[in-house]
């Protein structure tokens, strides 16, 4: 087994599905000009891809 151990339990197509609605939501906020909201959405963005990197694939 390498070191790296794979998140079985969430489906990752949720996954991809918030990941989507974040990018969404960083893009709103720089139309907006909203600075506080575009570092919100960009941390919960990178957060989100970091954990879908962990995410079993499908067999």
């Amino acid at each position: 087994m390498s070191g790296i151990q794979r998140i079985q339990s969430i489906d990752r197509y949720d996954l991809d599905e918030l990941i989507a609605k974040a990018f969404d939501e960083v893009r709103t906020a720089v139309t907006t000009h909203s600075e506080k909201s575009i570092q919100t959405y960009s941390h919960a963005l990178r957060a989100l891809v970091e954990l879908r990197q962990q995410v079993a694939p499908e067999a």
